[in-house]
């Protein structure tokens, strides 16, 4: 363990030159004719879309305002059982503000969280109540963006060891509420099966907005089983990422440790198939859920960190790590919150299934939102991050 230092991000501008030239320089090819009308995204990342976001990334796009907005928030890093973490810790209002651990996933970042600091940790500037403030802990997955890169790849379970030790044995909170969604809610769910107060552990309560850790029951009911085909169905469509990434992540760095521009296509692709772009006059495109500049700064921050590789090996890490799912006759026995969002692409099995396997003392649907539920929705987001923290701290 290492006492935190102090961190800013500070990327020397020989890098950024580096990647624009390499941008500029793309060799534009062919993608497929598609129908008037018909999906331009069907076969991958629509090469009109990447030519309008890199026209932008070459003439407006300014990483050094982004750098000054990820440096809004204290960050800093330390080191556990060898892995250097990078964090975010925002000290909340109120008389005693709850510690509340957030963790991202793929192909993101903890530039996912940054539109909702400042709801959860001061409630009161946005109308609420100072003393439902939380505070926040908000950690880079090792291999990913300001985090450092392990030898050999790690998985959510080893991260749920090491995000313990970091909350309980760095920064001294006895105890604290997890939340995450991607790969956060992988690691977050083993946080509550490994590492909860009921197993001397610090984790008192969970929240989760995707499916990731499974549990030990089979679809029995009808509508389990439309939820199991429904879900099949969807990974056939969206899976092949994650079983290359799983298989051989070292094959595709190659190309995209090279080229930023097959790196942003690569990310930007996930941002489109997994969000809600459903605008105001029913129509669907990216930027009904995300700005350029939101795409740029969480692909900027894998390529200025060099981080697109070991970012990949945490697919590899869960299956060295023996996967995701519950033994048989094991469940969370700690409170748990499922906010279901209608675009998540990895979606909640009925709760009939989910309750053999969780504690859930809260279920929340909504009408709009996706995979990047806390980007895509802000305050929806921490409002009901919030009302579970309300309804679990002691």
């Amino acid at each position: 363990m290492s006492a935190p230092t102090p961190f800013k991000v500070d990327i020397a501008q020989s890098v950024l030159d580096k990647i624009k030239a390499k941008v500029a320089a793309y060799e534009w090819h062919e993608m497929p004719v598609v129908p008037e009308g018909g999906n331009r995204w069907a076969y991958g990342t629509d090469m009109d879309y990447m030519r309008e976001l890199c026209a932008y990334w070459l003439k407006t796009y300014d990483w050094r305002k982004a750098e000054a907005t990820l440096n809004k928030f204290p960050q800093f890093k330390t080191t556990v059982d060898g892995q250097e973490i990078h964090f975010i810790h925002v000290k909340g209002s109120g008389a005693n503000p709850e510690p509340l651990l957030l963790t991202h996933g793929w192909p993101g970042s903890v530039f996912e969280f940054f539109d909702v600091i400042e709801p959860l940790a001061h409630p009161e500037k946005f109308g609420g109540d100072a003393n439902d403030g939380v505070t926040l802990i908000i950690p880079s997955l090792p291999g990913y963006g300001f985090s450092g890169k392990p030898k050999t790849p790690i998985g959510p379970k080893g991260t749920a060891a090491l995000w313990d030790k970091l909350m309980r044995d760095v920064l001294g909170y006895k105890t604290y509420i997890a939340q995450g969604g991607d790969w956060g809610s992988v690691v977050t769910s083993f946080l509550g099966y490994n590492h909860s107060t009921l197993k001397g552990g610090g984790a008192k309560a969970i929240h989760l907005n995707m499916f990731g850790m499974r549990p030990p029951a089979l679809p029995e009911t009808d509508a389990e089983k439309q939820w199991a085909a429904g879900a099949g169905m969807m990974f056939e469509l969206e899976g092949a990422y994650l079983r290359l990434q799983m298989t051989k992540p070292q094959t595709l760095s190659y190309g995209m440790m090279d080229s930023p521009v097959g790196a942003a296509a690569w990310i930007v692709e996930k941002f489109h198939g997994w969000s809600d772009k459903r605008g105001p006059d029913g129509k669907e495109h990216i930027e009904n859920a995300f700005t350029k500049d939101q795409l740029l700064t969480s692909v900027m921050i894998y390529l200025v960190t060099g981080t697109f590789n070991t970012a990949t090996w945490y697919y590899r890490g869960m299956m060295e790590d023996g996967g995701n799912n519950m033994a048989p006759g094991t469940r969370i026995d700690i409170p748990v919150g499922i906010a279901c969002y209608p675009k998540e692409f990895l979606v909640f099995p009925p709760r009939t299934m989910m309750d053999k396997g969780f504690n859930i003392v809260q279920w929340t649907e909504f009408d709009h939102g996706g995979h990047f539920a806390a980007m895509e929705t802000g305050t929806v987001f921490a409002d009901d991050v919030r009302n579970f923290v309300k309804k679990v701290k002691s």
